[in-house]
C-alpha cells in the first residue's frame, strides 16, 4: 500500500490539521495515518484532525462565536437555506425564464465566484443597468443586492461570505494555537489566500503540503476503440493488478464519470465480481467503490418517501403511484407486493391516469385491505391549512410516513440506514428553512422539499474497497499503487471553458475564475495531469479513438508519455462466457394438461384462431389466462371501441329487426335510429369508465359509430329481403372432443329461404381466398356455420361474411353458396374447391376438428404461422421468449 507523504503523517502525528479540498482526500488520510500507526507497533494513538474546508470554515465559525458577542448573534445558513432565498429571489423577479431553479442556482454559483475569486468587496454593484438595458450580470445584480439585503435584515451570512468575515475578526480565532495545513489543493483562492494570510498575521502556522510523494512519473498512454471498451479495458487491467497484489489500492479516475456513471457500474459489477448473477448475491459486497454519488431524491428509500408524501398532498401519474405501491418500504411488502402490483393493471385497463389518495385507498380495499387500512387513518396526518411552517410540516410529513409504514417491515441493511439518515437531515435542513421562509403552502412546501433532495448528493460511507472509481476532481491529490486515467481525448481535454453567464466575462477573465477561459483550462488540465502521472507507480492514461462514429485523437497533454498496449480483454464479458461455457440440461415441455372430454373450455372461437396462429398462445391466453401488459390509454382502448361498436349494430337490428323496415325510413327517420342505437349501444360501458374519459372522448365516438353505421346502411339496402333472426347469439358446438361456448354477432334469415351469418369487425379483413390455408384462417365464421344448424336446424348456411366497419374500407368481405344469397360476396364457385357448401362445411369440420383435437391433448409448442404473423399483436413474447430463441440462433450463425 503506498501512503501519502512521510512529512503529512508526521505533522498529523503533531497534532496539526490538515485541510482537504474533498472528504475523500480527508477519510484517505485518516485510514493512511492509522495504518501508520499499526505498522509502528501502537496499540492506541491520539487520532489525526482532518477535515475539508468546508468543515474547517464551520470549526473556525463556532469557535468565533464562542469568543465574540457580535458574531454569535449571526446566523450561518446552510447550502439549502441559501439556495432557497436565491430561488425565491429569481421567483419573486418574475423574469421570463425557461428554468427559474437552474437560474437561481447559477446565481448562487455566480455569488460563490465572485466573493472567492474577487478582491473582497461587492464589485457586482457596478453590473447594475438601466431596466432596458439589463443584461445577464445586470439582471444578477438586481438579484444580488436583493440577496444581500435580505441576509442584512436577518443577521445571516452564507459560507461564500465566511472566510472574508473570519478573516476580518481573526484576531478573536485565537491564532496562535491554530497549526493547520492544506493538503492535496490544486490551487488556493484569492479569498482562501486572504483568509491564511489573515491568521498567520496573528500568529497562526498554517501551511501547505503536497499529498503526492516525490517520484520520476512512469505513465503510459493507450487508445481503445469506443469508449465502452476503454471503460472494460480499465476494469479488466484494475481487476489483474487487484489480483496480484490483494493489498494494493488501485484507482481508475474517469473524465466525467456523471455521464457514464450507470454503464462503469454495469460493467464494473459484470468484469469485477461476476459472481452476482448467482442467486441471493445481490447484496453481496463489492470489491470496488465509486466516488459519484447519486441525487438524494434518487434513493430508492427516499424515493419511497417523496412519494408518500406527493400521494397525500394530490394527484400523481398512474406509473408513479404503481411503483410506490410496489415498494419495499411499505409495510407487508415481501408478502403483498402482487396483489398491489396487481392494482396498477386495474387503473390501467380502466383508463386512469393520474390518481389521488382517495383512489388508491379504493383501490387497496380489494388488493391489499390492510395497505388501504394504513392510509385511511393516516390521512388526517396531512390536512393542513393553507400555510405551515417548515417545522410543522416537517413534523406532518413524519407522521403521515410513520402511520403509513414507512419504511416497511424489512431490516434494513447498512446502505439503507444511511440513506434514511440522510432523509432525517434532509428534514432538519427544510426545519431551518423557517429562518428564511416562515411560512410555505402546500405546494411549495412539498416543492422545496423535491428540490432540497434532488440538490443533495447521497454517497454512502467508503468500504475502503481494493478498487476506487473516481470522477476528475475526485481522485486529484489521492495517491495510489496502480492508476488509470479514462476519458482523455483531445475533445475533452483540457475542457472547454465554461463561464457563469451570469458574471462579465471580462471580469472572470481578469480574475482567473476557474472554468472561465480557454488559457485557465488548459493550464488546469495541465496541472492536473502532471499531478495524476505522479499519483502512483504505474500510471495508464486512455483515450477512445472514436465515439458515434466520430473520429478521436488523444489530448495533446498525453503525447510526452509512451504509447502502450491496450490491456483488452476477450471480446465477450463474463456473462457471455459463462453462458456459453455452462452445460445446460435441454427439457422439452410443449404440453399442458389434457382437456377432459367434453369440457366447456374457455375462450370460444378465440381459442381456436389463436390456436391455428399459435398453439402456445392459445395455451397461455386461454387456459392459463395470460394477458399482456395493458398499454396506458389516452382514451378508449380497441377492444372498447369494438364493443361499443357491437353494442350499437345489436341495438340497432334489435330495434328494426328487417330489410323492410330499414328500406321504408327516410334519411330523418334513420338518423333517429341511429342516435338511439348508439346511445343504447354505449351503456355497454360502466359509468365509473364513462367518469374517467373527457367529454370530449364519448362525442367523438359516438359520431365515429353514427358514421360507420350509417355508411354500413346502404350496403345492407342492397342485399335480398332478410330479417334478423337474432343478435349475439350465444350457442355451443360441439367439435372433436370440444365443447366450445360462442357468441354469433349476428344471424339473418333470408325471405327466399336459408340464414347468412355476419361477424362485425372494426379492423381489417381477410378475402376469402386466404381462408384457406393449411393452418385455417378466418375461423370464426366456420364454427358459426358448424354451430348454426344446432340453432337453426330447418335452416341451411348460405353465406357468411365479415362486415368490415372501417372509416377507409367499409365492406361486407365473405362467401355465399349462390349469387342470390348476396352479391357482393364472393360466389363459392370462384375459389374452384369446393363443389358445394356442403364440402365447405366438411373441410371446415375436418381442419377446425383437427385444432380442437390438438387443444384438447394440450399441444402448445411455439410455433407461430408464418403470414401474417401473429407475433405482432400477441404481446406474450415474455412468456414464449420467441425473441430470446431468434437472437440464440443470430449469435449461434454469427458465431460460425
Amino acid at each position: 500500500m503506498a501512503p501519502v507523504t512521510p512529512a503529512i503523517l508526521s505533522a498529523l502525528a503533531d497534532g496539526v490539521t490538515a485541510i482537504t479540498p474533498n472528504r475523500r482526500l480527508a477519510r484517505q488520510l485518516l485510514r493512511d495515518f492509522d495504518r501508520a500507526q499499526q505498522a509502528r507497533g501502537h496499540v492506541s494513538w491520539r487520532s489525526a484532525t482532518v477535515l475539508p474546508y468546508t468543515t474547517w470554515l464551520e470549526t473556525l465559525w463556532r469557535r468565533s462565536t464562542d469568543v465574540a458577542a457580535d458574531m454569535s448573534a449571526m446566523t450561518l445558513l446552510t447550502s439549502a437555506q441559501s439556495l432557497h432565498l436565491w430561488r425565491a429571489i429569481v421567483d419573486a423577479a418574475q423574469a421570463d425564464l425557461l428554468d427559474p431553479a437552474g437560474a437561481a442556482r447559477l446565481a448562487a454559483d455566480a455569488w460563490a465566484l465572485i466573493h472567492g475569486w474577487g478582491a473582497g468587496g461587492e464589485s457586482w454593484r457596478a453590473w447594475r443597468r438601466d431596466a432596458d438595458f439589463a443584461d445577464d450580470p445586470a439582471v444578477f445584480a438586481t438579484w444580488a443586492e436583493t440577496y444581500s439585503r435580505e441576509m442584512h435584515r436577518s443577521g445571516a451570512l452564507d459560507f461564500a461570505q465566511l472566510p472574508d468575515v473570519l478573516a476580518l475578526h481573526a484576531r478573536r480565532l485565537a491564532p496562535g494555537a491554530l497549526r493547520a495545513m492544506f493538503v492535496g489543493f490544486v490551487e488556493l483562492s484569492p479569498q482562501q489566500q486572504r483568509l491564511i494570510v489573515a491568521l498567520t498575521s496573528q500568529g497562526a502556522d498554517i501551511g501547505a503540503a503536497e499529498s503526492l510523494p516525490e517520484r520520476t512519473p512512469t505513465a503510459s498512454r493507450t487508445a481503445s476503440a469506443s469508449t465502452r471498451e476503454e471503460i472494460i479495458a480499465a476494469l479488466v487491467w484494475a481487476r489483474e493488478r487487484a489480483k496480484e497484489r490483494p493489498d494494493a489500492r488501485v484507482g481508475i479516475v474517469i473524465e466525467n464519470l456523471a455521464r457514464h456513471r450507470d454503464e462503469v457500474l454495469r460493467l464494473a459489477d459484470e468484469l469485477l465480481c461476476p459472481e452476482l448473477l448467482l442467486p441471493e448475491q445481490l447484496a453481496m459486497r463489492r470489491p470496488y467503490e465509486v466516488s459519484l454519488g447519486t441525487a438524494l431524491a434518487e434513493v430508492p428509500l427516499v424515493l419511497a418517501a417523496l412519494g408518500l408524501i406527493a400521494l397525500g398532498e394530490g394527484q400523481l401519474p398512474v406509473g408513479e403511484v404503481a411503483s410506490l405501491l410496489r415498494s419495499p418500504y411499505l409495510p407487508a411488502a415481501d408478502t403483498a407486493w402482487p396483489g398491489r402490483a396487481a392494482i396498477e393493471r386495474d387503473w390501467l385497463e380502466s383508463g386512469q391516469r393520474d390518481v389521488a389518495l382517495s383512489d388508491v385507498i379504493a383501490a387497496a380495499q380489494q388488493r391489499s385491505p390492510e395497505l388501504a387500512a394504513r392510509l385511511h387513518g393516516a390521512r388526517d396526518a396531512l390536512r393542513k391549512g393553507a400555510g405551515a411552517s417548515p417545522r410543522e410540516w416537517a413534523d406532518a410529513w413524519r407522521t403521515w410516513l410513520s402511520a403509513a409504514g414507512w419504511p416497511g417491515s424489512l431490516t434494513l441493511d447498512s446502505v439503507e440506514h444511511q440513506a434514511r439518515e440522510a432523509w432525517e437531515a434532509l428534514l432538519a435542513d427544510f426545519v431551518r428553512l423557517g429562518m428564511v421562509a416562515p411560512r410555505l403552502t402546500r405546494a411549495d412546501a412539498l416543492r422545496t422539499l423535491r428540490a432540497f433532495a434532488q440538490d443533495r448528493v447521497f454517497q454512502p460511507e467508503g468500504s475502503d474497497a481494493p478498487i476506487q472509481l473516481l470522477g476528475l476532481l475526485e481522485g486529484s491529490g489521492l495517491v495510489f499503487d496502480a492508476l488509470w486515467v479514462a476519458g482523455l481525448s483531445a475533445d475533452r481535454w483540457p475542457p472547454a471553458p465554461t463561464p457563469n453567464p451570469l458574471l462579465p466575462l471580462h471580469w472572470q477573465r481578469e480574475c482567473s475564475v476557474p472554468r472561465a477561459t480557454a488559457e485557465g483550462e488548459l493550464e488546469y488540465a495541465r496541472a492536473l495531469t502532471a499531478r495524476f502521472a505522479m499519483a502512483a507507480p504505474e500510471v495508464v492514461f486512455s483515450s477512445a479513438a472514436a465515439v458515434d462514429d466520430l473520429p478521436l485523437a488523444p489530448s495533446a497533454l498525453l503525447l510526452e508519455y509512451p504509447e502502450c498496449t491496450s490491456p483488452m480483454p476477450a471480446a465477450r464479458t463474463w456473462t457471455h462466457t459463462i453462458a456459453r461455457s455452462a452445460t445446460l440440461e435441454c427439457v422439452v415441455d410443449d404440453h399442458a394438461p389434457p382437456v377432459a372430454a367434453g369440457t366447456i373450455i374457455a375462450g370460444g372461437s378465440g381459442i381456436v384462431a389463436a390456436q391455428s396462429d399459435c398453439p402456445f398462445q392459445a395455451v397461455a391466453r386461454h387456459r392459463l389466462g395470460v394477458k399482456p401488459w395493458p398499454p396506458a390509454l389516452a382514451g378508449l382502448s380497441q377492444m372498447e371501441r369494438g364493443k361499443l361498436l357491437h353494442a350499437t349494430m345489436a341495438a340497432f337490428w334489435n330495434a328494426l329487426r328487417d330489410h323492410a323496415s330499414l328500406a321504408l325510413l327516410d334519411a330523418s327517420a334513420r338518423a333517429t335510429h341511429i342516435e338511439a342505437a348508439v346511445a343504447r349501444g354505449f351503456t355497454e360501458l360502466t359509468a365509473a369508465r364513462w367518469r374517467v374519459l373527457p367529454a370530449i372522448v364519448r362525442a367523438g365516438e359516438a359520431q365515429r359509430v353514427a358514421t360507420l353505421l350509417g355508411a354500413w346502411l346502404p350496403l345492407e339496402l342492397s342485399r335480398p329481403a332478410f330479417t334478423v333472426v337474432g343478435t349475439e347469439i350465444k350457442t355451443t358446438l360441439e367439435l372433436a372432443q370440444l365443447r366450445l361456448s360462442l357468441r354469433i354477432d349476428r344471424v339473418d334469415a333470408l325471405d327466399d329461404g336459408g340464414v347468412v351469418i355476419i361477424d362485425y369487425k372494426s379492423g381489417r379483413s381477410e378475402q376469402p381466398r386466404q381462408w384457406f390455408d393449411e393452418r385455417p384462417r378466418a375461423s370464426q365464421l366456420g364454427l358459426y356455420t358448424l354451430a348454426t344448424p344446432a340453432a337453426e336446424a330447418a335452416s341451411p348456411v348460405r353465406a357468411v361474411a365479415y362486415a368490415q366497419m372501417r372509416p377507409d374500407a367499409i365492406k361486407a368481405i365473405g362467401l355465399a353458396a349462390d349469387a342470390g344469397a348476396w352479391p357482393d360476396l364472393t360466389e363459392l364457385s370462384a375459389l374452384d374447391r369446393f363443389p358445394d357448401w356442403g364440402d365447405l362445411e366438411t373441410w371446415w369440420r375436418t381442419r377446425l376438428g383437427a385444432l380442437a383435437v390438438e387443444i384438447a391433448a394440450g399441444w402448445a409448442v411455439v410455433a407461430p404461422r408464418k403470414s401474417p404473423s401473429p407475433c405482432r399483436y400477441c404481446g406474450l413474447q415474455a412468456m414464449c421468449r420467441i425473441d430470446s430463441v431468434q437472437l440464440a440462433d443470430d449469435e449461434e450463425r454469427a458465431d460460425e
